[in-house]
């Protein structure tokens, strides 16, 4: 169980590994079955083996599970099991691999990998010098809520690129003077259904 069984817990409590299985826990259907895991997940295996009051007490620290998880702006540096690490998550500053890379997790649906693409080990560059591996199983002991700023930062950024990038698209679509009316009908539609931004740089 949690060593200080009577500290108040929030989402800094649980981390990115953990926030997974708590996802799998809350299918669960039967209530009691659920707040059993829940709490064997949170508080350790241990709770259970407390009396029936303890238990009840040690259950109401899982209220914070009810709130939404606190966003922020992404940390320009991390410590994660004692290491240091530089968060880079602005789109402008990654590198074509790291853009590529983060585009291929992101379509596996792997938040630690893709976190991988921007926390990069104090002084190193992206992929370089030291075992990514390694930062990929770091980033599953991140608190959830650092796990989700800096993807989410990223995200937003990268939903505001593809909106411009079609806009921009569409328009110049619209000005050509070379393009019968059916074809710009033709290619519009395709930018709207579909954009492949590997396909473009990011400037």
């Amino acid at each position: 169980m949690n060593k200080n069984k009577d500290k108040k817990l929030n989402w800094y409590d649980i981390t990115l590994s953990q926030f997974k299985e708590l996802k799998a826990v809350l299918e669960i259907e039967d209530d009691l079955e659920k707040i059993i895991s829940l709490a064997e997940l949170v508080l350790g295996d241990s709770v259970t083996e407390l009396p029936l009051q303890e238990f009840n007490e040690q259950i109401k620290r899982l209220e914070f599970l009810k709130s939404e998880i606190p966003t922020s702006v992404p940390p320009k540096h991390i410590e994660v099991k004692g290491k240091k690490y530089d968060v880079t998550s602005l789109l402008g500053n990654i590198s074509t691999a790291q853009y590529i890379d983060f585009m291929k997790y992101a379509e596996d649906n792997d938040t630690a990998k893709m976190l991988s693409v921007f926390v990069v080990p104090e002084g190193h560059k992206y992929n370089d010098g030291y075992d990514i591996f390694e930062v990929i199983k770091d980033m599953e002991d991140l608190p959830i809520p650092v796990a989700n700023s800096i993807t989410s930062f990223f995200t937003a950024q990268l939903a505001r690129f593809i909106e411009i990038f079609r806009s921009s698209s569409i328009k110049k679509v619209k000005r050509s003077k070379t393009l019968s009316k059916e074809e710009k009908m033709r290619i519009i539609k395709l930018i709207q259904n579909s954009v492949d931004l590997v396909s473009y740089p990011i400037s």
